[in-house]
């Protein structure tokens, strides 16, 4: 066991120094960075920060976009035994305040203008901090603020005069040293500062891999944020750890381009990106010509059939045939738009949809599932590959034990279980019992091999005015499966029945709105038109059926826009907070149950 992540990471440079580490897109160019590139660059930093007179505890934060000089920064920053504070790039001025205020941070690497822009609002508020590092050129007459660019010429002369620092710095880390200290999202409360130590990191990676089984030759593509700890760890520092080559897309929303150019053959991602993919082509054939129609979902069962029998070794020659052909009619047009080389997605950080997931799979690409949260060091549990329990996120990694308690919830213990709350010892005793077990918030089962399945969290839970508990997640993703829906989040609670905020998927509603020659302009128009609202009314009864009465959403309300972070309503890993969604809807909300 490495006693550090940069331990782990030099010993990939060793074995791979000529593999590619990163790339990534610069004023219409593709770079590349090798391996022995990256570790040499993290070795520049290292000594630049160094100079400085940053050490071993200090910390530091980093605001921005994903480039490479964010993993650098971070690896850097580790290297000279800090402790990293990542934040989130969408943040306003006030809640970067109280995370670097809170986290006593004393420097803060910034991207760009605007983001120095918030900083510059807030510095009144923060004493702790010294340094101000900026990755592009900054218009400001603040002195301390000095650019990426100064700190490695001043690393790279540190370097000469004191060759052997790195390796000495590395050398003082101790497996059990706090080294990042993550802030939870926060849908209820303030952030809290989650304690992280190398050990969980190193455990989580080298037992996740396990699992993972990934390769020198494999790609990854990255666009979730590394300010979040699933893009850092499973995203960046697992592939890192086998040698494979990240990808930067350059933005969120030139994803599928960028899935051409990078050609990836593993990508990590929340579910609804997936769900979204796997909708825009079944929207795609319902648009196409019947023929094409028949052939599409001929192949879809296909391909399913195929999927269940290769597992089993069942496969015979005829299925095989006609496999062959919805491969070569179908599947192929349709993974050539995912980069005609994905080996499998990974899918973490919400439910994912089973029909989703049958879609990958019948495509050839098996998702694998995960389960984890920041106070984990992340990876909880991962499906082993090809070994899917559909509504399951999988086993437990190595070291890790899971156990439910009478109430319900599920509990964690091992190595990767966090130190702590920063300056929180009360929030602290409230997660972490004397034995050690970590209480997730989260209700679920185990089956009798260990596949873990989760119901829902346990603030999530509905009860009605009629004293029946209701789990909100199964019902939003069943209702999500519509292709009409984008998010929903349900209501209800103390209240005679369950409601429900939808935000529709636009594009598709106005695709049907046009098929039925409503002739509706907006998207404010289109939440209030009766035949919309009568056709959505319709679609959730279907996709209800078969669920209990007192569970059915019997009303609800269509918004002009969508969810976000701008507003509060999203946490930054796009979680729905509740309760501001629900208090900024009240008059809304109240007058649904009037009658």
């Amino acid at each position: 066991m490495f006693p550090s992540v940069p331990h782990l990471l030099f010993s990939t440079i060793s074995k791979y120094p000529d593999n590619i580490a990163l790339s990534w897109h610069h004023e219409g160019e593709l770079k590349n960075l090798s391996y022995h590139e990256f570790g040499e660059r993290i070795i520049d930093l290292t000594n630049g920060l160094a100079s400085l007179g940053l050490q071993a505890n200090d910390k530091i934060a980093i605001l921005s976009n994903n480039r490479v000089e964010w993993t650098i920064s971070d690896f850097a920053a580790l290297s000279l035994g800090c402790v990293v504070v990542p934040i989130y790039q969408t943040l306003p001025p006030n809640q970067i305040a109280y995370l670097l205020h809170d986290s006593e941070s004393r420097a803060i690497f910034v991207e760009d203008n605007e983001q120095f822009k918030k900083l510059s609002e807030i510095r009144n508020q923060l004493p702790h901090l010294e340094f101000i590092f900026s990755y592009d050129t900054i218009q400001a007459a603040d002195s301390k603020v000095r650019p990426y660019s100064e700190i490695m010429r001043s690393g790279r002369q540190h370097r000469k005069a004191q060759p052997n620092f790195y390796q000495q710095a590395i050398e003082n880390i101790k497996e059990e040293n706090i080294c990042s200290i993550v802030y939870t999202s926060g849908t209820t409360g303030e952030p809290k500062g989650v304690m992280l130590h190398h050990k969980g990191f190193v455990w989580d990676i080298i037992n996740s891999e396990a699992t993972l089984n990934l390769a020198p030759e494999d790609v990854f593509l990255s666009f979730l944020p590394l300010s979040h700890l699933y893009e850092r760890l499973a995203g960046h520092w697992c592939p890192m750890y086998r040698g494979s080559h990240i990808h930067y897309a350059r933005s969120i929303n030139t994803v599928i381009e960028d899935i051409q150019i990078a050609k990836p053959t593993v990508v990590t991602s929340v579910p609804r990106v997936f769900e979204k993919i796997a909708a825009r082509v079944l929207e795609k054939v319902e648009h196409g010509s019947f023929i094409k129609q028949k052939l599409f979902f001929w192949a879809l069962r296909t391909g399913r059939k195929y999927f269940n029998q290769s597992i089993e070794g069942t496969v015979t020659r005829q299925l095989q045939s006609k496999y062959n052909l919805a491969e070569k009619l179908v599947f192929q047009k349709i993974r050539e738009i995912l980069g005609g080389r994905l080996r499998y997605p990974i899918a973490g950080g919400a439910p994912l949809s089973i029909e989703t997931l049958k879609f990958f799979e019948a495509l050839g690409a098996r998702i694998i599932e995960g389960y984890g949260m920041t106070e984990c060091h992340l990876i909880i549990t991962l499906t082993p590959y090809g070994k899917t329990r559909y509504g399951s996120c999988g086993t437990a990694i190595g070291g890790v034990e899971l156990r439910i308690s009478p109430s319900g919830e599920i509990l964690v213990k091992g190595p990767t279980v966090m130190a702590g709350y920063y300056n929180n010892p009360e929030k602290t005793r409230e997660i972490i019992d004397e034995e050690g077990w970590l209480h997730t918030g989260d209700i679920g089962h185990l089956d009798q091999d260990g596949y873990l399945f989760i119901t829902d969290r346990i603030k999530n839970i509905i009860v009605t005015s009629g004293g029946k508990n209701i789990s909100s997640a199964p019902i939003e993703n069943r209702l999500k499966s519509s292709r009409y829906v984008d998010e929903i989040c349900l209501v209800g609670n103390q209240r005679k029945f369950v409601s429900a905020l939808i935000v529709p998927n636009f594009e598709a509603l106005q695709s049907w709105s046009k098929q039925h020659n409503l002739g509706t302009q907006d998207n404010m128009e289109l939440v209030r038109h009766p035949k919309v609202l009568e056709f959505l009314n319709n679609e959730m009864e279907i996709l209800q059926m078969d669920l209990a009465r007192y569970e059915k959403v019997k009303k609800f309300i269509l918004l002009p826009e969508p969810f976000s972070i701008e507003k509060d309503e999203l946490t930054p890993s796009l979680k729905v907070k509740r309760r501001v969604v629900e208090n900024r809807y009240k008059e809304q909300i109240d007058a649904l149950y009037q009658d």
